[in-house]
């Protein structure tokens, strides 16, 4: 991977500094609409570990009898990862271009790969982190495969750390280049290993075992979907869509016979079955994104329909359920994120202020989100007893104030730095 002094570029985000002035403004749009997207989850993950917020903590919870209902069998809190998920989809081919041109096909394909599989490694090594707070607290035992991903993530964690000491000046070179290796190499693993248990645990699900290993959520769902729209990222607009669709109505078909529904919706976003109903959504937003920078008003309408089509859908394909990645959540998914990012994007104009915090956190994106679920994880396991509902009102209030200032005091101080420190 490729440095200079002002960037560390670990990232699928690519600079767009030499890009005119008005793709400069849509990228700044792209950047607030992704930090959104990250701080929601901020705001989403503190919410939901306390109850005494009442109607706040409402905004936060996926379910159908104490969340926010904004659709059929869709809350708010639905939203913020099909938005994610629509972030990627503007800057995918934007960001695989420019590796295309500086470095290849050959050399754009793998990093595309390989950085999709190490998201669904972070994705597996901070699952793991779980299961070693329930082990040390007594509610679970390690198998064979949680040594197997501890070994690998050890590996990580030793690839990073070489990588940190390879930014020191004088120590530059020495480390770089293995240690890029051994980090992508294992993480890479790990997003191997974590697909072959998954599928086996949705395979043991339905032959009515139940899930053995339990290793998927929210971020190997991200970079499953980037593996499966990687085929279209180079394809012309009207294959994108082409592709999505038959993608979907496949997915739909499986998705609708028997009680599929009900086995997807037992693993975190259908698993990697689920995974390709999260990759046709990843295409479609391509597809828009395509859409939106010839000219934005196209963009705008076929949000608008996706919607409505998804709504008007869901008489006969059920509910919009997020838990199954129902057919009509990947339509109305689609729809509904294309729709906020054109207000964001709209919006745009009359923001003429330098205090910008969004967009401070949707330069970096993949850190804040891993920072900040790092953060809420480690306090609501080491401090239970000011959160799940022990704390007041206040003291929730308080702690709030404090998570946020910091997490934005420090991707403040990444984008002061120019610094893109991601996967």
């Amino acid at each position: 991977m490729e440095a200079n002094t002002k960037e560390i570029n670990l990232q699928n985000s690519p600079n767009m500094g030499e890009e005119s002035s008005k793709a400069e403004k849509r990228i700044k749009s792209i950047d607030r609409f992704r930090g959104f997207c990250v701080f929601a989850m901020l705001i989403f993950q503190f919410l939901k570990n306390f109850e005494s917020l009442g109607f706040l903590s409402r905004l936060a919870d996926h379910s159908l009898e104490n969340g926010i209902v904004i659709l059929p069998g869709m809350t708010l809190a639905d939203i913020i990862a099909p938005a994610f998920i629509f972030a990627i989809g503007l800057t995918f081919a934007l960001s695989f271009n420019k590796w295309q041109r500086l470095y290849g096909t050959k050399h754009a394909i793998i990093h595309y790969l390989e950085r999709a599989l190490a998201i669904i490694g972070v994705g597996t090594f901070l699952d793991l982190c779980n299961k070693f707070l329930d082990m040390f607290g007594g509610d679970y035992t390690f198998n064979a495969v949680d040594w197997v991903v501890a070994a690998f993530s050890f590996a990580a964690i030793l690839g990073l750390i070489l990588r940190l000491l390879a930014l020191i000046p004088s120590l530059k070179g020495k480390f770089s280049i293995i240690s890029e290796q051994i980090f992508y190499v294992a993480l890479s693993c790990l997003g191997i290993i974590n697909i072959i248990i998954t599928s086996i645990d949705y395979a043991s699900i339905v032959s009515g075992q139940g899930t053995i290993y339990s290793y998927w959520v929210t971020l190997q769902g991200i970079g499953f979907a980037i593996l499966i729209a990687l085929p279209f990222v180079k394809a012309k607009t009207w294959v994108k869509f082409l592709g999505a669709l038959v993608i979907a109505i496949l997915f739909t078909v499986y998705h609708q016979l028997g009680n599929n529904r009900e086995l997807l919706d037992a693993i975190v976003h259908g698993g990697v079955v689920g995974g390709f109903g999260w990759g046709a959504m990843l295409i479609f937003d391509m597809f828009i994104a395509d859409l939106y920078f010839k000219k934005k008003y196209p963009a705008l309408i076929v949000s608008a329909l996706f919607c409505a089509i998804g709504v008007f859908l869901t008489q006969w394909l059920g509910t919009i359920n997020m838990g199954s990645c129902s057919p009509t959540f990947i339509l109305v998914g689609v729809g509904l994120s294309g729709l906020i990012f054109v207000v964001f994007d709209l919006l745009d104009k009359f923001h003429k202020s330098k205090f910008d915090p969004l967009v401070w956190w949707g330069k970096n994106p993949i850190i804040m989100f891993l920072v900040e679920f790092f953060v809420i994880g480690l306090y609501t396991s080491l401090m239970p007893q000011s959160a799940l509902g022990g704390a007041s009102v206040w003291l929730a209030i308080i702690q709030a104030i404090i998570a946020v200032v910091g997490l934005t005091a420090f991707a403040f101080l990444l984008a002061k730095k120019k610094k893109s420190i991601s996967l």
